[in-house]
């Protein structure tokens, strides 16, 4: 009976191979800030068992014997694109993964490409960055497997979607264990109530496994499957949160909140255009659907497209009033230069009951910041230019296009002034409020050379935006470097 299982194995189709490297960055610092998620990646992949992942090391099995047939004739720890092709061409690769994870602050940021082995054309690639606050500080063991875990679903989910997930059947080598088993938690018989106290408590590995036993122990009901997607969501795991959505939604279509939740976890995961996908179908269901406006319009906000983030805001708030909407609505007037309207809602929000706990106003300060990093730096970039039109051909419409300029910085400053930062992000608040008080200067100043003319006033038009870049740089490295500071208690 043995001669059949073996010639089954033998004609069964093998598994596209993926060698994965990972790039490490030399910096002249007294800390290495790679942070290793290459095994991480190969293990996840195995698990999965779509592809047959092999590791950048002399011990692997592949590279081995490409060595000793003369297929591989050097080898470096650390080489080149080229030279990582060379050897996925040796071994005879389908595909080569190229990562790289290095701590910048508070933050990990990771960079990784999916590649064709043979020809290098990019299938694939994806940038991610993560901040799991541990005890004061960051937590770099569980936001390297946050991110290596979260490739490995955006893998399996996109440029791998159409393999087949079929697992060889290979005899393991019983060897010493080298991984440390997670010690398990005891079985409790009211799961749903332990997630929340464990989620409420920060302890978000106990809580996703209560909460997985809850939707087992109940899986028609809502509550459990959206206290595991929120638990998701806070660990880090945007597409795992994503998917369990989607599966709850299949089981109830009723539910539109579950379409609600998944387009915010794309969103988390920077998937714009799946979570698009999901807020049409929550509209199409149900065009009175609050959140689902809401959600469009944080949409059209990381789009930089304000107005239609305002209109959708707008239809949001005609159905329910909220006052985080509210405070949305607020930013996008102002960026709109709508000012009035902007300071109206801040302020009717606040009357609502804004929420000023302490970790939901991070959070939504958070959000606004990567909302307005990007405005102001698009306005600097925008003086710069009028500054060289000044300096080198001025006339025309330039004296109109630098009053609307200007007409803008001062509405973006009283914004500023009026949106209260959390305790945490105070020092960076005033510093970037202090960058666009230089860069307004400078606007004026480069006004006043325009009606008056002489070329004093736009030597100082440019030190002062020379000195508002300075400190626009320093505000956002010290925004960064705040993520890792403990969120203060009310």
């Amino acid at each position: 009976m043995m001669l059949p299982l073996i010639a089954a194995l033998a004609l069964a189709p093998a598994k596209p191979t993926v060698l994965i490297y990972q790039d490490m960055v030399i910096e002249f610092t007294d800390k290495d800030n790679n942070v290793l998620v290459a095994k991480e990646i190969a293990s996840g992949l195995d698990a999965v068992g779509k592809v047959a992942p092999v590791s950048w090391e002399m011990s692997e099995p592949a590279v081995v014997a490409a060595i000793r047939s003369g297929a591989i004739r050097s080898w470096e720890a650390t080489a080149k694109k080229d030279d990582v092709f060379k050897v996925s061409r040796a071994i005879g690769a389908d595909y080569v993964v190229i990562c790289k994870v290095l701590r910048k602050g508070g933050e990990l940021e990771g960079d990784i490409q999916l590649y064709r082995g043979r020809g290098g054309r990019t299938v694939w690639d994806n940038n991610a960055k993560y901040s799991i606050i541990r005890n004061g500080k960051l937590d770099i063991v569980s936001g390297s497997m946050t991110i290596a875990s979260t490739w490995v679903a955006q893998l399996d989910t996109i440029p791998f979607k159409d393999l087949p997930a079929s697992r060889s059947l290979a005899t393991p080598d019983p060897g010493i264990p080298t991984a440390t088993h997670t010690p398990s938690v005891r079985i409790d018989s009211a799961p749903l109530a332990s997630g929340r106290k464990a989620l409420r408590e920060g302890k978000l590995i106990e809580a996703v496994v209560f909460l997985n036993d809850a939707v087992d122990a109940d899986p028609m009901s809502a509550e459990p499957r959206l206290a595991l997607i929120e638990a998701l969501q806070q660990a880090g795991h945007p597409f795992l949160a994503a998917g369990e959505a989607a599966r709850a939604y299949e089981l109830m279509p009723d539910r539109s909140e579950f379409l609600i939740v998944a387009a915010q976890s794309w969103i988390d995961g920077g998937q714009t255009d799946r979570a698009f996908e999901k807020i049409q179908e929550a509209l199409a269901k149900d065009p009175k659907n609050a959140a689902a406006r809401t959600i469009f319009g944080d949409m059209m906000m990381g789009r930089l497209d304000f107005e239609r983030a305002a209109e959708q805001y707008t239809a949001a708030l005609a159905i329910r009033q909220d006052p985080e909407t509210l405070y949305k609505r607020a930013q996008a007037y102002a960026l709109t230069e709508e000012f009035s309207k902007s300071v109206e809602d801040l302020e009717k929000a606040n009357k609502l009951g804004l929420s000023q706990e302490p970790e939901i106003a991070t959070k939504r300060y958070r959000n606004n910041v990567g909302v307005l990093e990007p405005v102001i730096q698009s306005m600097a970039v925008a003086f710069r230019n009028l500054l060289k039109e000044a300096q080198s051909e001025p006339g025309g419409s330039l004296k109109a296009r630098t009053d609307t300029w200007v007409l803008r910085a001062s509405a973006l400053m009283q914004y500023l002034d009026r949106v209260t930062p959390p305790l945490v992000h105070v020092k960076s608040h005033e510093q970037r409020g202090l960058a666009m008080n230089l860069l307004y200067q400078a606007g004026k100043g480069l006004h006043r050379h325009l009606a008056e003319g002489g070329q004093a006033g736009l030597g100082d038009a440019d030190l002062l935006q020379i000195e508002a870049m300075r400190e626009l740089a320093a505000a956002k490295s010290r925004f960064e470097s705040e993520h890792a500071a403990p969120t203060p208690c009310a």
